[in-house]
């Protein structure tokens, strides 16, 4: 229900910012109970022929040890207009090449995961976080999201130990135990490096979409912005950096940092 309130909520907004929608349709619904022991939160689960809709999936398990104060940002980073734009527009998208529509996993983590922090700050624009709660969880998922930079970072390029790593996790976010050994495990030896992606990405969006305003002033239209860094689906930055800069005919100073 807290998922689908914040879902009702962004709906009748999305016009006023996106200028087109995708045609999947799009919902929430728990994981696999037996796959929720080794996740956190869930993943966004992209349409496909069997199964039309987009959902993201959340794990149900241990309730009480999950805090619903990041359902809302939460939703807006892994649906609305996050994931779900982002993955089931590029799989409707008939101008790029099949092996292009179809690569949304593992695909480019920084665009992928940058576009859905990236849609996750947007809901504030977009007068979603009016609400002190809501507010909160965005500031607390932020929190979480620059702690992995150092957590990651720390056990793989300089040796820390899992149990400094949670250490260091249990002092700096908001995560009970579980979520927490969880979340590690995933740095260390699922996937090292990938939650680097969120806020690189991310970074890189919000420096694009400044300098399009910059030049453009008050003939700035973000919808049009949008179709820009969405039309050619998930690519490397540079590569987005280079398509922003031709589309509206800019001279972007130095590269990905």
């Amino acid at each position: 229900r807290r998922y689908r309130q914040a879902i009702a909520r962004i709906v009748p907004r999305m016009p006023a910012y996106f200028s087109r929608q995708p045609a999947a349709p799009f919902d929430v619904r728990r994981l696999d109970p037996a796959a929720e022991g080794s996740m956190t939160f869930g993943y966004y689960q992209p349409p496909t022929a069997a199964e039309p809709t987009g959902e993201y999936r959340f794990n149900g398990s241990r309730l009480g040890e999950r805090s619903l104060v990041f359902a809302a940002p939460l939703i807006y980073h892994e649906l609305l207009p996050g994931h779900h734009f982002q993955i089931a527009l590029q799989l409707e998208n008939a101008a790029l090449p099949p092996f292009r529509r179809h690569l949304t996993e593992p695909g480019f983590n920084a665009y992928t995961e940058g576009w859905g922090e990236y849609s996750s700050a947007l809901a504030g624009e977009m007068g979603l976080y009016d609400d002190p709660y809501v507010r909160l969880g965005r500031l607390m998922q932020d929190a979480f999201l620059s702690m992995r930079l150092v957590v990651d970072t720390g056990m793989n390029a300089y040796g820390w130990s899992l149990e400094r790593a949670r250490r260091y996790m249990a002092l700096n976010t908001y995560q009970s135990e579980t979520e927490i050994a969880t979340e590690s495990l995933r740095y260390a030896t699922a996937i090292p490096g990938q939650a680097l992606g969120y806020k690189m990405g991310h970074r890189v969006f919000e420096e694009l979409r400044a300098a399009v305003q910059a030049q453009q002033g008050e003939t700035f239209d973000i919808r049009t912005f949008h179709d820009a860094v969405l039309d050619g689906g998930a690519m490397p930055l540079s590569v987005l950096q280079a398509q922003v800069s031709r589309v509206f005919g800019l001279r972007l100073p130095g590269t990905v940092r």
